[in-house]
């Protein structure tokens, strides 16, 4: 007979409806959440918990957690993260630039320089910030090239373009319905 890790399912659960794209700013109701997974509400608080640790939830004292909401400072902020953390990453790491400038181009060869570096702690760290920005990234789409000089580098390119992005992203995100997300009931 197995044995079950309610810890474990609360968590995984938690990710994976995080990575789905909830709706920035959406209030995550303890109890229904565990009610959806057939849990007490204790592991479904530790796994929030966790993830207000990583960064990913929120915790509102007096009112539970919520998904992270997301004004421009912060998608701004974070993008300015991820790239100098790439950018150190790729100082220590030999792997081939990226063929193209294209979003997916770019984000593969970030994934080969987290596969390929020895930094653990600017892994995790990276790994982290990519997870903060990955529900924004799905929310927006690709990015299109961006009008002026060009960046001088392939990935520069690619952060000049999310950078301009930001902006409509960050309105875009303000104007959700959390009530017209699929994910407001039985989100995990």
């Amino acid at each position: 007979m197995r044995q079950r890790d309610p810890f474990g399912l609360a968590l995984g659960s938690l990710r994976a409806a995080l990575e789905d794209a909830l709706a920035p700013g959406q209030h995550l109701s303890v109890v229904d959440i565990a009610a959806s997974l057939g849990l007490s509400t204790s592991p479904v608080r530790e796994a929030l918990s966790r993830l207000c640790g990583e960064g990913l939830v929120e915790d509102r004292r007096g009112l539970g957690y919520f998904t992270r909401a997301a004004p421009l400072e912060d998608v701004l902020g974070l993008l300015d993260l991820e790239a100098a953390h790439v950018g150190l990453a790729a100082l220590y790491t030999r792997v081939a630039q990226p063929c193209d400038a294209t979003d997916a181009s770019v984000e593969a060869w970030i994934d080969d320089l987290v596969d390929a570096c020895d930094n653990q702690p600017l892994i995790e760290s990276l790994v982290r910030v990519r997870r903060r920005l990955a529900p924004l990234r799905r929310l927006n789409g690709p990015t299109e090239a961006a009008d002026g000089p060009a960046p001088a580098s392939k990935v520069e390119a690619y952060y000049a373009r999310w950078r301009i992005a930001a902006t409509g992203l960050a309105s875009r995100v303000r104007r959700i319905d959390p009530d017209q997300s699929k994910y407001t009931r039985n989100i995990v």
